[in-house]
């Protein structure tokens, strides 16, 4: 992260506002938020605001995100999972006792972390985007987990990373642009969109994965459409889902 990203913020309820993001508003070496009144902003652009003890982000075009994790994370309680059945598990190399340390490097969402971290993973997740990684944040304040949610691009921590904290599994699920075509798909849900909207695409994931190839100790694992081809060829094992394919690059 060179620029700093800038980002506007509704001053709506700041005496409210957890420690967090008021930490936040003050780091300016990793954040550049600009708090606005709320009455300048009003639906006039993309910004934060804190209302009803909930970090949201509100996006002119497509409304209103917020990442709820406890009700996703009730959900997997209730799936009743096999893991052993489980493309993602199988991929990340999760069975018997085996709980490998993950490296989650693009938590977006946050959806696929809590599936990881529910599957039994040691986690660590990373964002690099400043204004999803303080949603993210809210999401874990407001419903406590035990994994990490830093904000930093992985493939740049190349000083801190020791063998000790090196990652056992690398995930990694680039950020691809919507196909065009004759057949009209169904669009993806609202979050997605305001979520695609914000981030753009990953312009580097070919270079990502030669880092993470390089970084991890047994495998690397990429999320993709069944579609789409693998960014690099020849995966170990590619585990299909429904809609989804994780292709596996084993380290040996």
């Amino acid at each position: 992260m060179n620029e700093l990203i800038k980002i506007k913020m509704s001053d709506q309820e700041i005496d409210a506002w957890p420690s967090f993001l008021q930490g936040a508003v003050n780091d300016k070496n990793k954040f550049c938020i600009e708090i606005e009144s709320e009455r300048k902003l009003c639906g006039l652009c993309d910004y934060l605001y804190f209302s009803e003890g909930k970090l949201k982000f509100h996006s002119v075009d497509l409304g209103i995100m917020c990442f709820d994790f406890e009700e996703t994370y009730r959900y997997h309680q209730r799936q009743q999972y096999a893991i052993s059945r489980e493309p993602l598990a199988k991929a990340l190399g999760i069975k018997g006792i085996e709980r490998p340390f993950v490296w989650d490097t693009t938590c977006g969402t946050g959806k696929d972390s809590l599936l990881i971290n529910y599957f039994g993973a040691k986690l660590r997740t990373f964002e690099r985007h400043p204004a999803i990684y303080l949603l993210l944040a809210d999401a874990i304040r407001r419903y406590p987990l035990d994994f990490e949610i830093v904000f930093a691009d992985a493939s740049q921590l190349f000083s801190t990373i020791t063998e000790e904290n090196r990652p056992d599994v690398i995930y990694y699920d680039p950020m691809y642009p919507e196909k065009t075509g004759s057949k009209k798909s169904a669009l993806p849900r609202k979050e997605m969109r305001i979520f695609k909207e914000v981030v753009g695409e990953d312009f580097d994931s070919a270079e990502f994965l030669e880092w993470a190839l390089k970084t991890a100790k047994s495998r690397v694992v990429v999320k993709r459409s069944l579609s789409a081809v693998p960014i690099k060829e020849n995966p170990t094992a590619s585990y299909n889902g429904k809609s989804t394919r994780y292709d596996m690059y084993k380290i040996f």
